[in-house]
């Protein structure tokens, strides 16, 4: 038992000596952390970065300060960087004692104009570089850089004239700058009033682009590879597809070439798309109208296409709640004055009819502004027109189908205007469509007609073009409908007036004959289908229109030809077959109309015009009493947005009918006059001395309080 006790005893001594050793040893490493925590190390922070002056001329000094603070116990060394405009600009290492503080001073030249950062750390300033302040009373007019482009090793001239305007000496160097280094300075000695060429020459051995200032003048010019010039094909507007020896670009196009002869082709039209104006060709910048030119490319060369936009009657533009939207130009063709049927024998003209009448369906729902669905016409081409009447035509149809009108030509008078007919949403293609052009070449057309995507069948102007429809076996069909989306392009009044004169010695022939159609008798012949149910008139704006051809065909070869004689170009023809469908129509008056000036014009149209303001009574009913407007005008036709709800299963569409004539300037058989005035009884116009427009009262009392605005 004593030995037990002792053993114990000893093991439990030995415990307490050992616990003892570790607190001590825990204690020992604490005091010594502590002594080694209680000395910070170097730690150094940046303060109060300042640049001054802040705006200085080229080369001027720019002084730069920075604070750095040693915010440790012990000394230690740090490297700071300047970096002006984020390149390193300076490196400098100093050596702070703990908690000293240091202020760093940098000098900064920079000889390139502009806005300039400056950068230690976290921190950045900044600083402006102008160019030296030119004496007030010096001028620096026509900097000309010649050639804007060379080759390496090529001099390069750069001249200007300067102008001494005031009234004493100037004593000052100028400086000619290349890519924001002077490398040239004249000193200049001017006497009041005095005006010298300055010339300076440039030798640049490195391709690229150099830019070139002199004081407050500045031009360029690049280099380029030896043996390589660049061109350029511009248009306005942007965006034309051209050829370039036969291959397709598109404007703008600035290419580096080799040097050579190159020949571009422009088209004659541009559209940029079927819901945009259509461009025609005029001219190229030289004043050459031909759409080919020959370019021998021997130095920079640039040449661009102009083309206007053709403009035919009022066009018309819907609030679509963000802006007015495009839509079409209006009665462009149907509503043509002064078309010439043919000349007589004794070299007399006989003019034919042409109907006002156009039936537009719109391609954008119309959103209310200000309480109204808004219209506007603007009448954009050097023209007369004369507005009738303009009925806003809502119809509610189901939603499985599409609805479009039928449309108006001139010389027939179609049976079917502005019958509007329910439609399948996915017609179908003809089985073929053969395009065969005035001089008998053919072409497949079917790829250019099975889609609207704005690719278009040729076209031809005062010559027959034929597009060869064959409709398949619709022998079962009740109903058979073309829908058809074209346009159409026509020349200025000039030139068509020109082509009518060359039929003086032919009488009865037809200078401007309309679209018709022709289908197959029993025995192959082709023959023109009935004068009331002819083909109708495209518009300028492509237009989405339908043709009943129901009855048309005396036997089951459903094969049609559809003739043109203006420039007509057809984007989609579909064939469909469906049954009329149950459709509910309104007719929308105005609640109010107001004419006024769009835009200032140099136009030599002359008569007495509607006065500006509100005209809503001129524009109810198709009376003979007009909104007559010319160039720069524009009609605004308010109507009502209380209608009733769109049926359960049904869908919205939306048309504008509108009677509206117009007359072109430069016939040399019609005045460019407000009179005559046209009327819905006219057999023709001009009209014979036998007819005459409506003088009852009503209309004398109208021309009396409307058309007061008398332009000699």
């Amino acid at each position: 038992m004593p030995l037990n006790l002792a053993a114990t005893k000893l093991k439990t001594i030995f415990i307490l000596v050992l616990l003892l050793l570790i607190v001590l040893t825990v204690i020992y490493f604490h005091l010594e952390t502590v002594k080694v925590e209680s000395i910070k190390p170097a730690e150094f922070v940046i303060t109060n970065l300042t640049v001054y002056p802040k705006e200085v001329e080229i080369d001027e000094p720019v002084s730069v300060g920075v604070n750095i603070t040693n915010i440790g116990d012990e000394a230690g060394n740090y490297s700071i960087t300047l970096l002006l405009d984020n390149q390193i600009f300076e490196n400098r290492t100093i050596m702070l004692s703990g908690g000293e503080s240091k202020t760093l001073e940098f000098t900064i030249k920079c000889s390139i104009e502009g806005n300039h950062t400056v950068s230690i750390g976290n921190f950045t300033e900044w600083f402006y570089v102008k160019a030296p302040t030119l004496p007030e009373t010096m001028e620096i007019i026509n900097l000309l850089v010649r050639p804007y482009e060379v080759w390496p090793g090529e001099t390069v001239s750069i001249t200007s004239k300067i102008v001494n305007k005031g009234i004493t000496h100037l004593n000052f160097t100028l400086y000619l700058e290349v890519n924001g280094t002077r490398v040239e300075g004249k000193k200049l000695y001017l006497k009041p009033g005095e005006e010298i060429t300055l010339e300076f020459s440039y030798t640049p051995e490195v391709e690229g682009t150099y830019r070139v200032k002199l004081g407050n003048a500045r031009g360029m010019f690049t280099v380029v590879p030896r043996g390589m010039h660049t061109l350029c094909v511009s248009s306005m507007p942007l965006g034309v597809e051209f050829t370039i020896n036969g291959k397709i670009a598109k404007t703008p196009y600035a290419e580096l070439l080799p040097v050579g002869v190159y020949t571009i082709t422009a088209p004659k039209e541009h559209i940029p798309s079927r819901f945009e104006p259509t461009w025609q060709f005029r001219s190229w910048e030289d004043g050459s109208t031909t759409t080919t030119r020959t370019i021998n490319l021997q130095e920079y060369t640039s040449i661009i296409a102009m083309y206007v936009i053709m403009r035919c009657c009022p066009a018309l533009y819907v609030w679509n709640g963000t802006t007015y939207v495009y839509v079409t130009e209006v009665s462009d063709g149907t509503g043509y004055l002064g078309i010439l049927d043919h000349f007589k024998e004794d070299g007399s003209m006989v003019f034919a009819y042409s109907y006002p009448w156009d039936y537009i369906k719109l391609r954008v729902e119309p959103k209310p502004k200000n309480g109204f669905y808004d219209f506007i016409f603007i009448q954009n081409a050097d023209e007369i027109f004369y507005i009738d009447s303009v009925t806003l035509i809502i119809v509610d149809h189901p939603e499985d189908v599409e609805v479009y009108s039928t449309k108006a030509t001139y010389i027939y008078n179609l049976e079917e205007q502005g019958v509007i007919y329910t439609v399948s949403k996915t017609p179908k293609a003809p089985v073929s469509a053969t395009y065969i052009s005035p001089n008998g070449e053919i072409l497949d057309a079917l790829p250019l007609i099975s889609k609207l995507d704005g690719i278009y069948t040729p076209g031809h102007e005062f010559q027959w073009d034929t597009l060869e429809l064959n409709l398949g076996d619709l022998s079962e069909a009740k109903q058979i409908k073309l829908i058809v989306s074209g346009t159409i392009f026509y020349s200025p009044g000039e030139i068509q007036g020109e082509w009518a004169a060359k039929f003086i010695n032919k009488p009865g022939e037809r200078p401007f004959p309309p679209p018709y159609m022709e289908v197959m008798d029993e025995n192959g012949n082709w023959i023109p289908v009935p004068e009331g149910r002819q083909f109708p008139l495209c518009d300028v704006g492509t237009d989405i229109f339908v043709v009943n051809l129901t009855g048309l065909f005396p036997t089951n070869n459903y094969v049609l030809r559809i003739y043109t004689f203006f420039d007509t170009r057809f984007d989609f023809i579909g064939v469909d077959t469906t049954p009329q469908q149950e459709i509910e129509i309104m007719k929308v008056k105005p609640v109010k109309a107001y004419l006024m000036q769009a835009f200032p014009t140099n136009s030599t149209s002359s008569g007495n015009f509607t006065k500006y303001g509100e005209v809503t009574e001129l524009v109810l009913e198709a009376d003979d009493m007009f909104v007559i407007g010319r160039q720069g005008d524009m009609l605004q036709v308010l109507f009502p947005i209380d209608l009733p709800p769109v049926p359960v299963g049904m869908k919205r569409s939306y048309f504008i009918f509108v009677s509206c004539w117009f007359k072109v300037k430069g016939l040399p058989y019609l005045s460019f006059t407000v009179d005559p005035l046209p009327f819905h009884g006219m057999s023709s116009f001009p009209y014979p001395p036998t007819e005459s427009y409506p003088y009852d009262e009503a209309h004398l009392e109208y021309l009396r309080t409307y058309n007061t605005r008398s332009i000699p």
